[in-house]
């Protein structure tokens, strides 16, 4: 037996081979299903499952961004006040692209903003410094 996905489209057919077993089973269940409501939950099923293996099928830039990209676009973007472009949420190649494009500018804000602090954190610890010494010498 072959199952179809059709989309119209972009006149895309897909004919896809099932075993001699499953095809069986599958006439089965669906005769089994009578319900309209219950045929529409196997089908949503159906649906989900499909929509995870097809994913998993796809070329690794057509996948989504992975966790990891997401919040590490998040913070860039925010750190530099741009946007992430709609492409990068969507694609895991423009996304790998936009934390190229804004990886050095990002790490150097980062430097400045470390730097800063500890030249706030050695100012901090030479007025602490000071103090004790004052207060040693004026007990």
């Amino acid at each position: 037996m072959a199952l179809y996905l059709v989309n119209p489209g972009v006149d895309l057919t897909l004919e896809l081979y099932i075993d001699h077993g499953l095809e069986e089973a599958m006439s089965i269940q669906w005769e089994r299903i009578q319900d309209k409501s219950i045929r529409q939950i196997f089908t949503r099923k159906l649906e989900k499952q499909l929509e995870r293996l097809l994913a998993e099928c796809m070329d690794w830039d057509l996948k989504e961004p992975t966790p990891a990209q997401i919040s590490y676009a998040t913070i860039i973007a925010q750190r530099l006040g741009v946007s992430i472009p709609s492409e990068a949420s969507q694609y895991r190649f423009h996304m790998a692209l936009f934390i190229e494009a804004h990886n050095e500018q990002y790490q150097a804000s980062f430097a400045n903003r470390n730097a800063q602090k500890a030249g706030e954190m050695l100012a901090a610890h030479t007025l602490v410094a000071d103090r004790l010494k004052q207060s040693e010498q004026n007990p």
